[in-house]
């Protein structure tokens, strides 16, 4: 969303922090015992601009997710893979506002998949490279025992 611009980074902060401020006041029946009150989510909605927030209302409206985390590449909404490509550029601009293809929920990189990916994705590789030179080993001795003809 470039029409924002440099608020991108604001307005995707108050999204995040509306949707959890509303999941909390729902998921509990006294708000204000978990600090929790209606004036911060009064203020956090006049922040943020109106055609955003329809959106957000709407999906909302719809019982859907309209702010997820991106978990091991997958929307936390519709549990939609992103391609590789777009993900790397999420991670460039981790702090933008993006948006899903799929269900149209803004979408955030979560902590998993923040800067621990790459130390993950490099220990899972040294096993999965062990588990295919064991399988390469069983295969060259099956090839071995073949008998050929010179006929």
């Amino acid at each position: 969303m470039k029409r924002f611009g440099t608020q991108s980074k604001k307005i995707a902060k108050w999204l995040r922090e509306l949707s959890e401020l509303e999941l909390k006041i729902r998921s509990s029946a006294p708000a204000e015992e978990n600090g929790i009150t209606p004036e911060r989510v009064i203020a956090l909605r006049r922040l943020i601009p109106t055609s955003m927030l329809q959106h957000y209302d709407h999906l909302k409206s719809r019982g859907k997710r309209s702010v997820a985390p991106i978990t091991r590449g997958v929307c936390g909404s519709c549990h939609l893979a992103f391609p590789s490509g777009f993900l790397n550029s999420l991670r460039r601009t981790s702090e933008m506002l993006n948006v899903c293809v799929n269900c149209g929920a803004f979408v955030y990189l979560g902590e998993e998949n923040g800067q621990n990916q790459g130390v993950k994705s490099s220990e899972s590789r040294g096993k999965n490279t062990a588990l295919n030179h064991d399988s390469a080993r069983r295969r060259s001795v099956a090839k071995s025992r073949k008998v050929r003809s010179t006929r």
